[in-house]
């Protein structure tokens, strides 16, 4: 397999190369694609086949959930049936943006979900109309992708498609938090700063416990 990698900077071949991109998704490939943090990688969330495949080219442990990029900050209640205070609140303020935030579902699993504010993952997540599992643009260890070449040079061909729309605008991974009832955790410290996180539930007079 030859990777392909698709020029989003084109303005009349970008929706062309969305739709590629889309039906490689659905095919079972794996793609990369911009955020506005890092590049990421990612597969159709609901192809367990692929979700496997990506795993083992991230030489990621299973035990390390892929979070679930999502289009609109309202598709997150497809997955998760009741809403804390404190998670209203965090995504209002924050998605689309740099944010992953991870809930606590009924069965005690927990899973992340990021609205990227960058226009071309959402844009592909429309266009298959299916969430996609992702992680960075990197093998586990090793630094993030903020580049398409970058991408290339750490996968080489064990990935189908890149998109390519130039260098991201932030170069620091999301900020990923959990929530836990009226209670939060910082799970890992990225581009949205704990002072940010705590001035935001300040000021909208939620109760909680960090």
């Amino acid at each position: 397999m030859t990777t392909e990698l698709l020029n989003l900077k084109e303005s009349a071949s970008y929706w062309e190369n969305i739709e590629k991109a889309a039906q490689a998704l659905l095919s079972g490939k794996i793609v990369a694609f911009p955020t506005e943090t890092v590049y990421g990688i990612g597969v159709n969330a609901n192809d367990d086949a692929a979700v496997n495949c990506l795993y083992k080219v991230k030489l990621r442990p299973e035990s390390k959930k892929l979070a679930i990029m999502i289009a609109e900050p309202d598709d997150v209640t497809k997955y998760v049936k009741e809403i804390s205070p404190i998670a209203r609140t965090l995504i209002k303020s924050f998605w689309p943006g740099p944010l992953t935030i991870v809930f606590v579902l009924s069965d005690n699993k927990s899973i992340g979900f990021r609205n990227s504010h960058n226009h071309v993952v959402r844009d592909l997540i429309k266009t298959a109309k299916v969430e996609i599992a992702s992680t960075s643009a990197n093998v586990s260890g090793e630094i993030p992708a903020t580049e398409a070449q970058q991408v290339i040079d750490s996968f080489g061909d064990k990935i189908d498609t890149v998109l390519d729309d130039g260098p991201t605008q932030c170069k620091t991974p999301s900020t990923v938090i959990k929530i836990m009832d009226d209670t939060f955790e910082i799970i890992r410290h990225g581009v949205i700063e704990e002072e940010r996180i705590n001035r935001c539930l300040d000021e909208s007079c939620i109760s909680f416990r960090s």
